[in-house]
């Protein structure tokens, strides 16, 4: 009698960056991870200091997490240091410290969404469709609202919101931008280097864009967005332009690979 032989799950670590959010961190994000019950010893906190790794040690519950790391200031660097951490190839989910949780696309809702039900799976999801294109960066849709979600994969070149994404580990993959827009230039340096990104759009984080106090609010003003936007476009002119359309207010960036043909259907008259 045949057997059936279990599909091998992918080994990933979780990444952590956070800055003056030790209360944050432990409330929010370590919070949802253990109320998915995804293993706290996959879990790796990076700080930026020995200062503050002695806040967050005093803070947090060791049983919540792995290891703490004194990592570098800025976000930017900081992923770097991540990278750089951790060898060449190995999956990471890169999450920040303030997500209060995630949604998923339903048709069974008025909204069209529901509180998400298994993060492991879509953990699993995400690195299976980079394996399976030959992509090393995926993520999830940025707005928690049902409307604008549907249970389909993007494959073109897509923003990656930093606040939770995947990686297969790619060491020659480096950020220049120190916070402000630093996931639209992962976005489109994976995007050149690859070919592609993956974007799970039927899942959404809950999180408080631009408001929660500490982490990159210490160093955000309108003028680092400001500038952050108009670096993008500067040096990927052929991969974004700015956005001010923005209901959020803050200067933001549309990204689109001008090399390749969009077609526009008609409306019948």
């Amino acid at each position: 009698m045949a057997t059936k032989t279990r599909k091998k799950k992918d080994d990933y670590v979780i990444a952590i960056p956070s800055y003056k959010r030790p209360e944050t961190l432990r409330d929010k994000t370590l919070a949802t991870l253990k109320h998915y019950h995804i293993d706290p010893k996959k879990i790796d906190i990076f700080v930026a200091n020995k200062d503050e790794e002695k806040i967050y040690k005093e803070t947090l519950d060791p049983k919540s997490y792995n290891k703490i790391i004194v990592g570098v200031i800025n976000l930017g660097p900081q992923r770097n240091f991540i990278s750089n951490y951790y060898h060449e190839g190995k999956s990471i989910v890169n999450i920040d410290d303030d997500i209060q949780g995630f949604i998923e696309y339903t048709t069974t809702t008025k909204r069209h969404e529901k509180p998400l039900v298994n993060l492991e799976k879509i953990i699993q999801e995400g690195f299976k469709e980079c394996k399976k294109h030959g992509f090393r960066l995926w993520g999830i849709y940025p707005i928690p609202n049902g409307f604008f979600m549907e249970k389909k994969v993007d494959t073109d070149l897509r923003y990656i919101i930093g606040c939770f994404y995947g990686t297969i580990n790619a060491k020659d993959i480096k950020l220049e931008l120190k916070n402000d827009k630093e996931d639209y230039e992962r976005s489109i340096r994976y995007y050149i280097a690859d070919g592609g990104v993956i974007r799970l759009r039927y899942v959404a984080p809950k999180t408080a864009y631009y408001t929660e106090k500490g982490g990159i609010q210490e160093f955000r003003s309108e003028s680092t967005v400001m500038a952050g936007a108009k670096w993008i476009v500067k040096h990927f002119p052929d991969y974004a332009t700015l956005n001010l359309t923005k209901k959020s207010g803050h200067a933001e960036v549309r990204l689109r690979d001008k090399s390749v043909k969009h077609i526009t259907l008609k409306k019948k008259k």
